[in-house]
């Protein structure tokens, strides 16, 4: 994918409108995780040192959009919180019409674009309106550029000049090569709890990759499906056709050595699928069933990995998720992780440093796997190839 960069256009003095994804956690005022706010920072420097004037907007949780400030979806902790990381200050907001005035080497905040009437609805008036205020958009949200809305897909039209920033360049470069058809051998590590909410991911990479591995509820529902007695485990008894035919592919792997207990308070225990009782539960997958299938591992040029094994939270239910990650690492092959659960898991493996690429979304991640059209990036296409 072609896309204008920041090389390709001139920032001295310009009105530049920057669209990150500054949606941090917050806890007591703070943020919690800066990770994504450290990710923007070579787009913000770049602009900055080039004698940008510089505008930037993000959303920040799901406030209504109603017009008027919510102070718990304010922007401020993380203005606060990009003041320390970048050593300079930098003001906050609230009204587009007070952009004007920004001088050259000036970094501003415009508080949280979802207060604003239009931004999800992609209205083409607030589109408008950001565009007004700007000489050069640069997109650089890769997690919302699946959405529609004014500012990651509208404004783009109606803005002079556009082009993606270097996260989005970097998120896009990364992706792509694990949707290149000639990859090397190529694995797929899938978890999560529902198979309904990841079917149109699977069935893309099944066709993609050399070996998908399921783990998770999605594993439980494809064992029930083939007519395996998984107790009381987490299942879609609504999508058993499916995965009964997701079963039957021959480079899907649905591991049969499982963590099984009572409850996630009584004690666990190893076992295979044959021996699952009626009153219990599956809550990972067995570290043997990852030992098995080591040569895969090993061989893989590419690794795919997205979601955990189990139920990762509880220390005894994430040996399968842990595991995973340490064979994931320990190959010399290119991996890549994406989605909240997937890092959080990885965290927690004490693998995160290891991975090659982390990306920062999580349901633009899945589009752009499985092949979709997402709409900021066909509108940054569009604005190239005027």
């Amino acid at each position: 994918m072609k896309l204008l960069g920041l090389n390709d256009f001139q920032f001295k003095d310009q009105r530049t409108l920057l669209r990150l994804d500054l949606n941090a956690p917050i806890e007591n005022g703070e943020v919690s995780n800066d990770e994504r706010l450290v990710r923007s920072l070579p787009t913000i420097n770049h602009i900055l040192n080039n004698d940008g004037r510089l505008i930037v907007i993000s959303h920040l949780g799901r406030p209504k959009e109603n017009g008027k400030h919510q102070p718990e979806f304010s922007l401020s902790p993380v203005v606060k919180r990009l003041e320390e990381l970048l050593s300079r200050p930098i003001k906050l907001v609230s009204d587009l019409t007070k952009m004007s005035s920004i001088r050259k080497g000036e970094m501003i905040v415009f508080e949280n674009i979802r207060f604003l009437e239009g931004e999800k609805s992609n209205d083409p008036i607030l589109s408008k309106r950001l565009a007004d205020i700007a000489d050069i958009f640069v997109m650089d949200a890769f997690a919302t550029s699946h959405r529609a809305h004014a500012s990651t897909t509208g404004v783009t039209k109606y803005v002079e000049k556009a082009c993606a920033g270097l996260l989005l360049e970097e998120e896009i470069n990364a992706l792509s090569m694990i949707t290149l058809k000639d990859k090397g051998k190529s694995l797929a590590v899938l978890g999560g709890a529902k198979i309904s909410t990841k079917l149109d991911l699977i069935n893309s990479l099944c066709k993609k990759m050399d070996t998908v591995i399921l783990g998770g509820g999605i594993a439980n529902t494809c064992l029930l499906a083939q007519g395996f007695s998984v107790g009381s485990s987490l299942v879609e008894n609504s999508m058993l056709n499916e995965a009964l035919e997701l079963s039957k592919r021959s480079n899907v792997i649905v591991p049969r050595m499982l963590v099984t207990a009572k409850s996630k308070d009584h004690e666990s225990h190893i076992k295979h699928i044959d021996q699952v009782e009626e009153d219990e539960s599956i809550f990972d997958i067995a570290p043997e069933s990852f030992k098995e299938h080591e040569n895969i591992f090993k061989e893989a040029t590419t690794i795919l990995w997205n979601g955990p094994m189990g139920l990762f939270e509880e220390s005894k239910f994430a040996l399968g998720t842990n595991h995973a990650a340490k064979m994931i690492v320990a190959s010399k092959g290119f991996s890549v992780a994406g989605g909240g659960d997937t890092i959080s898991a990885a965290s927690k493996a004490g693998v995160l440093d290891k991975i090659d690429y982390v990306s920062t979304a999580g349901g633009a991640f899945l589009e752009f796997i499985e092949g979709r059209k997402l709409p900021a990036l066909e509108a940054l296409q569009l604005k190239r190839k005027k």
